[in-house]
């Protein structure tokens, strides 16, 4: 038995790769975040004619019910050959579930493989025009603010040592605090902003946090975000 970690697309679904294809349409059982996104978007391959309907068992693992999920396949492992463990979009385990369920598999001996495919974190640095030689990829804050401004705190002093770019994921209710709360501990850095990556809807913005601030407004705004600030001091 073998589980594969399989990269979807974040957004254009023509990003998928025919190994990601081969690998899920072969799996005997596929664990995914929600079975309406994940067959929504095997429809979509199926329509245009990169996929044939899946003979894989699609069941769904999310903070919820991980636990419960991962103690009943612990004990069915031998029941399958090949098992494909996929998020929404992106890499599973990246600010996604999957790493309890990667764990109790190679706790139990089964051989853990990767399809690697795209991230957001990834997309937004080849594009934002800042460094890139030296990343820390923070993920989701703290969404209380006391939290969320001890962190960044911390990172400015991890770079006040060694400087590099800082990788943020956040909610579209929480981007307009977070970058005030950036300017106010960091400073008024370079920094882009990426929403939609990939998707018709994208968006980029690029200059001082204040400029992207400004840039965006009051303007409600919806999709999924990766903030990218240069910590050079």
């Amino acid at each position: 038995m073998k589980l594969w970690v399989v990269g979807l697309p974040i957004g254009n679904i023509e990003d998928i790769s025919a190994r990601a294809i081969r690998t899920l349409s072969e799996s005997d059982l596929i664990v995914c975040e929600d079975t309406r996104m994940f067959n929504n978007l095997w429809q979509k391959l199926i329509s245009l004619n990169l996929a044939t309907p899946l003979l894989a068992k699609v069941i769904y693992a999310n903070e919820f019910n991980e636990h419960g999920v991962i103690s009943k396949l612990s004990s069915d492992f031998d029941k399958y050959e090949s098992i494909s463990l996929v998020s929404d979009a992106g890499m599973p385990l990246i600010s996604d579930p999957g790493f309890l369920l990667v764990r109790e598999a190679l706790r139990s001996g089964v051989e853990v493989g990767v399809v690697p495919g795209p991230t957001a974190e990834s997309a937004a640095l080849s594009v934002s025009g800042l460094p890139t030689d030296k990343v820390f990829f923070a993920g989701f804050l703290h969404k209380k603010p006391g939290k969320r401004l001890n962190q960044l705190k911390s990172y400015r002093e991890m770079a006040e040592v060694s400087s590099f770019s800082l990788v943020i994921y956040e909610s579209p209710i929480r981007l307009r605090n977070l970058l005030q709360d950036a300017i106010e501990v960091v400073g008024d850095k370079d920094c882009f902003l990426g929403i939609d990556l990939t998707k018709i809807s994208e968006k980029k913005f690029r200059g001082k946090i204040s400029e992207v601030m400004s840039a965006i407004g009051e303007t409600p705004i919806k999709g999924e975000l990766v903030l990218v600030i240069s910590l050079i001091y």
